[in-house]
């Protein structure tokens, strides 16, 4: 008997309204926090290279507590459900959002983005759900779908939020995230319903102290070394990703020669970048579900490296954010590629782990590339941080070039 059938429709609905609680909460999260190198210098910090340094402070502190907790989370969720992980993700971002409308000081905002990673992460959370009760040839297109949630939300959010932060400021806007999260947390704790499995996967033989009841122990069931050269590719993957977008509001600054109009135009350029990637998450995933994904990621990732190498030379707004957001979409599919193809071969019962283990490698990526964007961009100025930006790709284009021809065994077996 197949999951579809035992599940009926259940997970296409839990789908589909994981599909819009995350666009509504990467909305609310995407409301003020693309704009942080604005509220930053409201709050005081003015100066080129101070300012540049807590950008990349302030984009890399959530990563690090997430990265902390994102394990420990996922056992939680293998042990009590998925659906009450995505319930604390969105009232724990909601309440720090909207404690952040009160800081006054930079000093309270990175404490408060500190809190916020370790009590959010709402993509993770639902991804669990959603790779834990799919039908394993729906996967792919599945997680592609969620993860195009990201992107949308990371698209509205900046929209709005830029055009928000603006007429009535950059604190009531995170009051307004702050709302946007709690109806996405009323959505889920009304309309989702995890099925509980009907058979125990991997059935531990000591119920008291079993092998996998502590961390380490649960881990080193869990990863085996092509597993973990995966893993590898995604903290680069995301390294990548992460390392020009909280210098982007900046740059645009740059080119526009004015701070007066810079968030507006930032956020039409996230929006840009989301509805990119999000399509990218649609399209490209569903070619996983039929060719290998780990070749596919490689030719995905090589197209990126060749689209990025002009950003630091390009002059004029326009024809950077083109050049950028066509880069975007051929970077956007790779993550729910790579999440699939690990998900594929690990037991469901050990998939909010899985996911847990995937945020925080992710994080580390997220942590580090800020902070070296920061010394970069203070030493050699911003363009150059879109330089290191094409040698990482290319870097990144020999590693997955060099997995993708290597069989990849299930968890668990030798």
């Amino acid at each position: 008997m197949t999951m579809e059938t035992m599940h009926g429709s259940i997970w296409k609905r839990n789908l589909y309204v994981s599909w819009f609680t995350q666009i509504l909460a990467l909305t609310g999260f995407g409301f003020v926090f693309p704009f942080l190198p604005f509220f930053i210098q409201e709050l005081g910090v003015t100066e080129p290279a101070e300012l540049r340094l807590w950008t990349g402070i302030l984009s890399s502190a959530p990563a690090l507590s997430m990265g902390v907790m994102a394990p420990i989370w996922g056992i939680i969720a293998d042990r009590y459900g998925k659906k009450p992980m995505i319930l604390r993700a969105m009232i724990g971002g909601a309440v720090v959002t909207a404690a952040m409308s009160l800081a006054g000081s930079v000093q309270m905002v990175l404490a408060l983005r500190i809190v916020q990673g370790a009590f959010s992460g709402t993509m993770a959370a639902s991804a669990a759900l959603i790779a834990t009760h799919t039908p394993k040839e729906r996967l792919a297109s599945s997680l592609g779908l969620l993860s195009s949630s990201n992107f949308i939300g990371m698209s509205l959010g900046p929209l709005v939020g830029g055009i928000a932060s603006e007429a009535f400021g950059y604190r009531n806007s995170f009051v307004i995230g702050a709302i946007t999260l709690l109806l996405g947390a009323v959505l889920v704790l009304a309309l989702i319903h995890e099925p509980r499995p009907t058979v125990e996967l991997e059935p531990a033989p000591h119920p008291v102290r079993a092998p996998g009841s502590t961390i380490l122990s649960r881990l080193r069931t869990l990863i085996t070394p092509s597993m973990l050269t995966l893993l590898v590719t995604l903290l680069v993957i995301r390294f990548v990703k992460a390392l020009p977008v909280p210098f982007l509001p900046l740059h645009v600054q740059e080119l526009r020669g004015t701070l007066e109009g810079s968030a507006s135009a930032t956020g039409l350029l996230s929006a840009a970048r989301g509805a990119a990637t999000a399509l990218s998450a649609v399209t490209i995933t569903r070619l996983g579900d039929r060719i290998p994904k780990l070749k596919l990621v490689a030719w995905l990732v090589a197209i990126g490296a060749l689209l990025s190498a002009p950003l630091a030379f390009t002059p004029g707004l326009w024809s950077f954010s083109i050049v950028l957001v066509v880069g975007t979409y051929f970077l956007g599919g790779i993550e729910p590629l790579i999440q699939a193809d690990l998900s594929s071969r690990t037991p469901a019962n050990r998939r909010g782990l899985l996911f847990g283990v995937q945020t925080t490698v992710g994080n580390v990526g997220w942590f580090l590339a800020p902070l070296f964007g920061s010394v970069v961009s203070i030493r050699y100025g911003i363009p150059a941080v879109f330089v290191s930006l094409t040698i990482f790709l290319v870097v990144t284009t020999g590693l997955t070039a060099l997995i993708s021809g290597r069989p990849q065994p299930v968890a668990g077996t030798t």
